[in-house]
């Protein structure tokens, strides 16, 4: 399948940068949109060996050849260094050697490394603009499909999906059919895909590490239920949930896991999430069913990935308005209130919104998205269904907002009427 390219003017905005270095975790299309969209004389991917290769020539260095070379290749055009932290400390040395000379990017698929290069012994902070990639944001994955036609509920669930860059060729070669062929790719790809995340980061996957992904998935989201489940498998002698504290930095730090505060509350108390919906998706069908050894059949794949869509439709509308509007997210969890979706800045909440996606939705469902609104008390309510268009009456207190109004927020041109 041939790639297809998602604009993500982000990054379009800095690849001319005069020293550039671009890190995140694997497989969030770093290299294939530098290769795409910069404009570079060299390209060198250094292997797991440390040596260097030029993709366009096939030109193999060593780093001691290369080091020599490097002054003079920055004296054509800029130059492209791929997974440079194989090169280690006596390259990163040599770097502040040459600072001010031509263009050079650095990419790296490691976060623990750029952490460690960033810090206060490393020679390169200052030199570099730095700037993490990570999944397909969401207005760019809105602009992408609509470009492609897409509208509707399709638009929106599709959208979910390509956060993920291994989804982009699914929907050129399937379209909206993307959901009935995704549990095949899924069985080995996010095995894979974990497994080289662990292997860049210099960390093991152990048993731990694996039951925490699954138990979050399983929706376990606290330190104290991770702990419990934990403790329950024999992973663990206590149940403490100092034990897995550290596992759980490990996996916010490799970009895997993302951690939300609890509004209100005095303490710092937090939940975890998976970042990518697909891998939240793939270990959930594992913890359940056993799904990366024995697999399951397309069709309930699909099934059950239509059971699980709302909920990453909420964590979907949650990114896209935090990212517009450029406020915190938060979970709020009272006896009496939890919201899809809460947004706070200066620990004052904003904007709070509840996700309706289904396709038939009833005076009473607005009837409890208003009581919830009037107990949050937020500067802004949005209800959020598929389509206008399904709504017995508008909501008293809040703003509908469907499918037409995310493509405006995501400054989609031509948005249909």
């Amino acid at each position: 399948m041939l790639m297809a390219i998602i604009e993500r003017p982000d990054l379009d905005g800095i690849l001319n940068v005069k020293w550039l270095l671009l890190y995140g975790r694997r497989k969030t299309g770093k290299t294939f949109y530098v290769r795409e969209r910069g404009k570079y004389v060299r390209y060198f991917i250094v292997t797991r060996g440390s040596e260097l290769v030029d993709i366009g020539s096939g030109e193999r260095l060593s780093p001691n050849e290369f080091i020599r070379l490097l002054p003079l290749l920055l004296k054509e055009g800029r130059i492209v260094i791929d997974e440079f932290h194989r090169l280690g400390e006596p390259f990163f040395s040599f770097l502040q050697g040459l600072s001010g000379r031509g263009e050079l990017t650095l990419i790296t698929s490691t976060r623990h490394y750029f952490r460690k290069l960033m810090g206060e012994n490393s020679p390169l902070p200052g030199l570099f603009h730095t700037h993490e990639v990570g999944l397909i944001k969401p207005g760019d994955a809105l602009n992408f499909l609509s470009s492609r036609g897409f509208a509707g509920k399709t638009l929106i669930e599709l959208a979910v999906l390509l956060q993920e860059p291994l989804v982009a060729p699914m929907v050129e070669s399937h379209g909206e059919k993307v959901p009935g062929v995704l549990g095949t790719a899924l069985k080995d790809y996010i095995p894979g895909l974990v497994g080289e995340i662990f292997t860049e980061e210099e960390r093991e996957l152990t048993g731990r590490y694996w039951a925490i992904l699954e138990a979050i998935a399983d929706g376990k989201l606290s330190s104290e239920e991770i702990t419990g489940e934990l403790f329950s498998k024999g992973l663990i002698e206590s149940a403490s949930p100092g034990a897995v504290a550290p596992y759980l930095e490990t996996l916010v730090g490799m970009g895997l896991l993302e951690r939300i505060s609890v509004f209100g509350k005095k303490r710092k108390i937090y939940r975890y999430r998976h970042v990518s919906p697909l891998v939240d998706f793939a270990y959930y069908l594992n913890a359940k069913y056993g799904f990366f050894e024995a697999g399951l059949p397309p069709k309930k794949v699909e099934e059950l990935l239509r059971e699980r869509l709302p909920h990453y439709v909420e964590v979907f509308f949650e990114r896209l308005l935090s990212q517009h509007y450029g406020l915190q997210p938060v979970r709020v969890e009272r006896p009496e209130l939890e919201l899809d979706v809460a947004l706070v800045e200066h620990k004052r909440l904003r904007l709070v919104a509840e996700v309706k996606w289904k396709n038939k939705i009833k005076k009473q469902d607005i009837r409890k998205a208003e009581d919830k609104f009037d107990k949050a008390g937020a500067e802004t309510n949005l209800l959020i269904v598929p389509d206008k268009g399904l709504l017995p009456e508008k909501p008293g207190n809040a703003v509908a907002f469907d499918w037409r109004d995310a493509l405006a927020l995501a400054g989609v041109a031509k948005v249909p009427v």
